[in-house]
């Protein structure tokens, strides 16, 4: 599974940072950025996803 950010649509809310901190953080840019690890819970990337309120974020 991959997990994306648009960056043309997310708007930097943080939701998704404060749902799974140790997946998402906020970038200097004022956006959301997917750190990198080398495994995640798919179940709280699913649900930063279907919370994003721009739904900036897919899970594949």
């Amino acid at each position: 599974m991959a997990v994306k950010i648009d960056m043309d649509a997310c708007i930097g809310c943080g939701v998704c940072e404060g749902i799974y901190p140790d997946l998402f953080e906020m970038g200097g840019d004022g956006k959301a950025h997917v750190k990198n690890v080398s495994s995640y819970d798919s179940g709280l990337a699913q649900d930063a996803s279907s919370q994003c309120p721009v739904n900036a974020i897919s899970v594949d």
